[in-house]
């Protein structure tokens, strides 16, 4: 008996190219010309799940305009979803002892008790979940505001994970015990111990499919912090400036920007000054 996943699949410099073209027009991600083996490895499965001969039928398959759910895949098995509870746990440090008490002192000027964040590559929920968490510890009482943080990714599976906010012990092993008991339920799903965000803060996230490439973040109230972090690794330099070009607009007077550690707005003139490692101020605009 033969298993068609003993048959390999060869990816051609030509089929590369086309793909790695198509995932920057709809995601930005720059995969380069040293990707070909990953790209092959993420995607074989979606060949295989269509029992395609090669590389070329399933670009073609993509490329037909009734065939968008299956961009949709696409774009979902090339991306990148790395993430943890409290990553770069500096970043939430400057959030809770400089940037909240900016951002309450200016609420209780403007006789205002919002508060709207976004996470722009979310993943699986564990960043918006810590900004969260971190709202809650300086907030005290999260019910006296009225709080949104936004979770958006390109991936719908990882979204449908976020929302749950249901974590296997792995996941939030390094959390201290204090906040994880506080803010966890714990429940067995027979041998397997997991932890479940409480209801009190899922309440409090929305989750929803963006891609960073569309040409205007539409939305109803404008966020006073964003989240951007480890996203602009994968981009060149046109896509960097665009995105952060929507980013300030869309973003709070004098709202805060947080990117990656490996990642700085140097050379932009993007409208932003640097106040810490990876953290900026808006300056000017409305």
């Amino acid at each position: 008996m033969f298993f068609p996943e003993e048959y390999d699949i060869l990816i051609s410099d030509a089929e590369y190219k086309d793909i790695a073209d198509l995932v920057y027009k709809w995601s930005g991600i720059n995969l380069g010309v040293n990707k070909k083996a990953l790209v092959k490895t993420r995607l074989l499965k979606r060949i295989r799940y269509y029992n395609f001969k090669s590389f070329e039928e399933y670009y073609a398959y993509l490329r037909d305009e009734s065939h968008k759910e299956e961009l949709v895949e696409f774009i979902n098995a090339i991306s990148t979803n790395v993430t943890s509870f409290f990553r770069e746990e500096k970043h939430f440090k400057i959030l809770a002892e400089s940037v909240l008490p900016d951002i309450v002192q200016r609420k209780d000027k403007e006789e205002s008790n919002k508060i709207r964040i976004w996470s722009c590559a979310c993943a699986t929920g564990e960043e918006v979940y810590s900004i969260l968490i971190t709202l809650a510890e300086y907030l005290k009482d999260l019910s006296a505001w009225d709080i949104k943080v936004l979770g958006t990714d390109i991936s719908l599976k990882v979204l449908a994970y976020a929302k749950e906010g249901v974590y296997d012990i792995d996941k939030v092993k390094n959390m201290p015990p204090l906040l994880l008991s506080k803010y966890f339920d714990e429940g067995w799903q027979g041998n397997n111990r997991f932890y479940r965000v409480k209801d009190s803060l899922r309440e409090k996230a929305v989750f929803a499919r963006l891609n960073l490439m569309d040409k205007v973040f539409p939305f109803s109230s404008r966020p006073d912090v964003i989240f951007c972090r480890n996203v602009m690794i994968y981009f060149d330099n046109k896509t960097k400036r665009d995105l952060v070009k929507k980013i300030y607009d869309c973003l709070d007077k004098k709202g805060y920007l947080f990117t990656g550690h490996a990642e700085n707005l140097l050379g932009m003139d993007a409208g932003f000054k640097n106040i810490a490692p990876a953290v900026y101020k808006k300056i000017g605009g409305n």
